[in-house]
């Protein structure tokens, strides 16, 4: 099938909100052979491990020459070879293999994705994230001998986080090559023995929408794997299927009666470009966003009317965040660790506050007695911009935001526009004059 218009939609909007997350499988990782033919870089590894058994006499089966785990396994059988030798020329072949970044991974990094998790070692999308401006990208893995001593910043679009999910090549022994290390493997992460840190499973949850790109799903693995990266039933998620990949009825049932996949009959390639596409088409004719990077965090009560305000709010300063001009962040936004030391890390290293007022905002407990004040105090150290958004009638006049601008109007919250878009298109054009002219 294909997606509807109505899917679409879904699932542009929740790449926009930051709902969406971006599942990366082997088929999808690849390299031109010494023809110029692309392959993919586990088939490569894989012949390229054959070659070096034949000039060691070392038999394997030729119609598993393809596969990855065998092969590697059987390397092992080399007289005096030890895993060591194995991961050297593991992260050899990568250095070669992968110096050309392929097309569709700088399409994909122009996309508002904030998480991906990799099922290859490679560094496509991260290098595709830093050629695209996304310099503060990172990234980390999950090692099945051991837990991972990194620490993990919550990601956004602007500054994302790549997940290797079966190993890095810059720990070689984290990686899972061979047939013995995909048991341990399964084992260990369905044991939570390391678990996947919770700055990375934080974000994922019912409320998400999962893209899995070149995953062949005939694999047992990942029937296991679902369950321990919370996909279930409640979720949207896509998987690209074209007929030359067409899967068993068995398994096809299998996901889609368990974790309601919807299968789009298209290339993987065809799937990428129709997204970025409707991306483009979603986002509103804007005047050119100012070059200059300004980061903006929004401290407001969470209560149904001011947490809508912020997320209408953030709409439209959304065109500003996919230029680059602009990263936002508000409490609803995924983020892992606690509360009150994330805010302030946010407030510490923010071009401006946008405290939205209400008498809610007053009333909260956080906000008084720790976020504001730190908000005012940078503002005395390092000229922190302080922007108050009226939103609902309250009293300022009285209160430690006195003299600051009020937006959009001192005198008529937001909450009392007849045309509330009018409202938050003044406020936009106010921020722009504030931060950037």
């Amino acid at each position: 099938m294909q997606l509807t218009e109505r899917q679409w939609k879904t699932l542009i909007k929740d790449l926009q909100q930051q709902r969406c997350i971006l599942l990366l499988g082997d088929r999808i990782s690849v390299a031109a052979d010494a023809d110029g033919n692309y392959e993919r870089l586990s088939v490569l590894l894989a012949r390229h491990l054959g070659r070096k058994m034949e000039a060691e006499e070392v038999a394997f089966e030729a119609d598993q020459s393809d596969n990855l785990a065998y092969m590697a396994q059987r390397y092992l059988s080399i007289p005096r070879t030890r895993r060591i030798d194995l991961e050297d020329e593991v992260t050899e072949f990568f250095s070669t293999a992968t110096r050309q970044v392929p097309a569709h991974y700088r399409k994909l990094a122009d996309l508002p994705f904030h998480i991906a998790v990799n099922l290859s070692p490679d560094d496509y999308l991260m290098r595709a994230w830093v050629a695209a401006g996304k310099k503060d990208a990172a990234t980390t893995y999950y090692n099945f001998k051991g837990s991972v001593e990194e620490e993990v910043v919550s990601p956004t679009p602007s500054r994302p986080l790549l997940y290797h999910l079966l190993g890095a090549l810059h720990n070689p022994e984290s990686l899972v090559l061979t047939q013995e290390d995909r048991v341990d493997f399964i084992k260990n992460v369905l044991r939570d023995n390391p678990g996947i840190p919770n700055a990375v499973v934080s974000h994922f949850g019912e409320r998400k929408t999962y893209i899995f790109l070149g995953f062949n799903l005939e694999n047992w693995d990942y029937r296991l794997l679902f369950d321990t990266l919370l996909l279930s039933r409640q979720n949207l998620s896509f998987l690209p299927q074209p007929g030359s990949q067409a899967l068993s009825s068995e398994a096809r049932s299998f996901f889609e009666d368990r974790y309601q996949l919807i299968f789009t009959e298209s290339e993987t390639a065809e799937f990428i470009e129709n997204l970025v596409s409707q991306y483009a088409a979603s986002m509103p004719e804007t005047e050119a966003a100012p070059p200059s990077l300004k980061k903006v965090v929004m401290l407001f009560q969470r209560n149904e009317a001011d947490s809508r305000l912020v997320q209408l709010l953030s709409n439209h300063l959304h065109p500003w965040v996919k230029r680059g001009a602009l990263e936002l962040w508000h409490q609803d936004m995924p983020f892992a660790g606690d509360t009150d030391q994330e805010t302030r890390h946010r407030i510490a290293d923010a071009d401006a506050v946008l405290p939205i007022l209400s008498a809610d905002f007053w009333s909260d407990d956080d906000i008084h007695n720790r976020w504001l004040p730190e908000a005012l105090q940078q503002h005395r150290a390092r000229g922190l911009r302080i922007l108050p958004v009226l939103h609902r009638a309250c009293n300022v006049e009285d209160s430690d935001l006195a003299g600051f601008p009020i937006l959009p109007d001192p005198t008529r919250p937001v909450r009392n526009w007849n045309d509330e878009d009018a409202a938050l298109k003044t406020i936009v054009d106010q921020l722009k004059k504030l931060l950037y002219d």
